[in-house]
């Protein structure tokens, strides 16, 4: 027996034939199903369609970074979250040497 999946809105779903994640973002008036892949790509399907597919529930993925392209080894860099250093007068853009002395 073939089990349709009814879509509901911020859960995610695995398809499979394709393994692709994704999540359903939204159902608008007519019943359209908007779906946010895990990659990030944005889909509407219709009703009738996503009816037909071959999914099943599924947890969100712990992964987080598929949507923003973050390398594993960028993940944690301190970096990202680098606090300026106030005390410190910036020099602009060009080197010490180029600048008019008065």
């Amino acid at each position: 027996m073939l089990t349709r999946t009814l879509p509901e809105i911020g859960q995610w779903y695995e398809n499979k034939d394709t393994g692709a994640l994704f999540e359903v973002v939204a159902i608008d008036d007519q019943g359209f199903v908007a779906t946010q892949y895990f990659d990030g790509e944005v889909e509407e399907l219709d009703p009738e369609t996503f009816i037909k597919m071959p999914l099943r529930m599924t947890e969100q993925p712990e992964d987080w970074g598929g949507p923003f392209e973050v390398d594993t080894e960028d993940r944690f860099e301190s970096d990202f979250f680098a606090i300026p250093n106030e005390n410190k007068q910036e020099s602009g853009l060009e080197p010490d040497y180029m600048r008019i002395v008065e």
